[in-house]
């Protein structure tokens, strides 16, 4: 497959940030795919401007092909010799449409290399930062993503109209970024195009999408701020992804994460404009579900508020990793202080080693997380089977999450993230695992023939969604081997629970559960083995555990979740977001982007997209 190279500008941080904290604006970025286009525009994304005064399509940017003398394509914003080459700082104009196009493009763009694990180049132009000359990542999900609607293309709008708001939105397969204008500072507009936490931000929610699409479909306020809180955590990825951000806030303040930054604070200048605060959410922070509140108890109706739980536990996490990795650096070297720069770049080292292994684990998790309505528990034992498959010897990844969780009242005993791990040798016996990915018909009778393994109830009727076979970068250490395949099952079904919202409801409802299945095998022995099985279904939810008392908490935390769930939908009906009399369903043909979807078959209560009401702005949340 013939690749092609681009060299391309990408912001470092905001207009904001990069004035307040002297730094460079842009950074480089040089990605490889099989063709580019006016647009930009490559076979999975496509830059679709709008001028804002006329609403007719912008001129996009232009591609420009290598050459003899220029190795690498660029993109100018003219045809002709003499337009601006959008290649380096200096031809750099922040606010004209085709920077803005690029830019853009080329944050979504490296987003989508970063969970995926792609190597890029990084160019050599000492203006653009990164001196290295490739990044060269280690496989994360070890597949390319595929979105959640039925097209090839997600399309970015880098100037969507005139809002404080930026977000995805599934149905029209596309990133929409507004602008507004500032209230702090006259004839000044704020575009969130501009912000590379935001455009990071809301990529994250797209790809997410395409891995797990029940989340922006379900009820559960957990289930929408792992979305949420994902997303801010893969704004934070690319931040410690600059090299110039990197060398920049180590010199301010020191090699502890044990702060609040440039990043832990997502998307700055917007959240200055509109909240007169440093940022939207800070990571760095001590939010929790405590039953008992504090200060810092969170309101847990609110996906929004609920995410900043989960971030800043998987914040306080890194942290903790990074300490580790950061002293066994130190340890390598008798006086880091006698040449500063090397404690910087070990200090970069150390981040980047750290946010990898976390990386990993978070991201692979969404692949193994149960489908359905899921909890931040369900996600904290996806991640703790994620990382015990790939560092089977290594605790130490295992024990922060448990305790974290703990310490933030998001589970009440750390033995809730226990995972099955010692499943009967035989119960692939007789199957071939490959031939279980490629056809739909022995897809089918394995997992009728096989229910109790996969703890579906009887009778019920069941879906089982596209298999994947993924290969994964494993511990160098790992006790196989340093890479494998994985083989991946997931099946849904319908559960029935108690809908208690008011009087004038329907007193029952349907929620999507579910059990993902990861398999191995062994192409010498031609044998199958389980690495992981988790189910969402709070009637096999007891079976995952031995301890009987472990079991009781988890049905427990069932009871929250449903109640949560209870509590989300009242407030959506109190805002005017959930419509559900006979006059307001028949009008759901004209829904709007904020508008949750609804129906009611036999008295039982049925919602979906629920994922629109993150679009809706007022603390400025994007």
């Amino acid at each position: 497959m013939i690749q092609m190279r681009v060299k391309v500008p990408i912001m470092i941080q905001d207009p904001l940030t990069s004035r307040v904290k002297n730094l460079p604006v842009v950074e480089g970025f040089i990605p490889d795919e099989e063709f580019f286009l006016d647009g930009p525009v490559i076979e999975r994304i496509a830059v679709v401007d709008f001028c804002p005064e006329t609403s007719i399509l912008e001129k996009s940017a232009i591609f420009k092909p290598p050459t003899r003398r220029r190795k690498r394509g660029i993109y100018s914003d003219k045809k002709a010799k003499k337009g601006r080459l959008l290649s380096s700082l200096k031809d750099v104009e922040l606010y004209k449409p085709v920077f803005m196009q690029v830019s853009t493009f080329a944050t979504v763009l490296k987003t989508l290399y970063l969970f995926e694990g792609t190597t890029y180049a990084s160019p050599l132009h000492r203006k653009f930062g990164d001196k290295k000359v490739t990044d060269t990542r280690s496989h994360t999900l070890g597949r390319p993503v595929k979105w959640a609607f039925d097209s090839s293309q997600l399309l970015i709008v880098p100037r969507a109209g005139e809002w404080a708001n930026a977000f995805y939105h599934r149905d029209s397969h596309s990133l929409q970024f507004f602008f507004f204008q500032s209230p702090l500072a006259k004839n000044k507009t704020i575009y969130s195009c501009l912000s590379r936490d935001i455009v990071a931000h809301e990529t994250a929610h797209a790809i997410i999408d395409g891995i797990v699409p029940d989340l922006l479909d379900a009820s559960t306020p957990q289930s929408l701020a792992i979305h949420e809180a994902l997303a801010d955590f893969t704004a934070l990825l690319m931040a410690f992804d600059s090299h110039t951000l990197r060398r920049h806030i180590f010199k301010v303040v020191g090699s502890s994460l044990k702060k609040s930054s440039v990043f832990s604070s997502i998307a700055e200048e917007f959240g200055n404009a509109l909240q007169g605060t440093r940022g939207l959410r800070d990571l760095y922070n001590k939010k929790n579900l405590k039953l008992e509140a504090d200060e810092h108890t969170v309101k847990r109706f609110d996906p929004h508020e609920v995410s900043e739980v989960l971030s800043g536990a998987l914040y306080s996490v890194l942290n903790e990793i990074y300490v580790q990795i950061k002293t066994k650096e130190s340890k390598k070297s008798e006086d880091k202080e006698k040449n500063l720069h090397e404690a910087f770049s070990s200090s970069g080292r150390s981040i980047w080693t750290a946010a990898r292994r976390l990386k990993r684990m978070v991201f692979r998790a969404l692949d193994y997380l149960p489908p359905g309505e899921v909890s931040f528990a369900d996600f904290g034992r996806a991640m703790i089977a994620v990382d015990y498959v790939a560092y089977p010897a290594d605790e130490t990844m295992r024990n922060l999450i448990r305790k974290e969780f703990v310490k933030r009242s998001i589970i009440s005993d750390e033995k809730v993230l226990n995972v099955t791990i010692d499943f009967d040798k035989d119960s692939l016996k007789g199957y071939d695992v490959p031939n279980l990915i490629a056809s739909d018909w022995a897809a089918y009778d394995f997992v009728n023939n096989k229910r109790s393994l996969l703890l579906i109830p009887e009778q019920v009727q069941f879906e089982v969604r596209p298999r994947l076979h993924l290969k994964k970068k494993y511990d160098p250490n790992h006790p196989l081997t340093k890479e494998g395949d994985e083989y991946l099952f997931k099946i849904i079904w319908d559960y029935e629970e108690k809908n208690e919202i008011g009087k004038n409801y329907p007193n029952r409802r349907s929620i999507t559960v579910g059990t993902t299945l990861v398999l191995s095998w062994d192409h010498k022995k031609k044998e199958g083995g389980i690495l992981a099985r988790l189910t969402s279904d709070p009637d096999s939810l007891k079976k995952q555990f031995k301890e009987e008392e472990i079991g009781e908490l988890v049905l427990k935390e069932y009871d929250f979740q449903r109640k949560d769930r209870d509590d989300f939908l009242k407030h959506l009906i109190e805002e005017g977001f959930l419509k559900l009399t006979e006059e307001e369903l028949k009008q759901q043909e004209e829904l709007s982007i904020t508008d949750i979807k609804t129906e009611v078959i036999d008295n039982v209560l049925r919602v979906s997209s629920t994922g629109n009401f993150l679009h809706i702005i007022k603390r400025g949340d994007v």
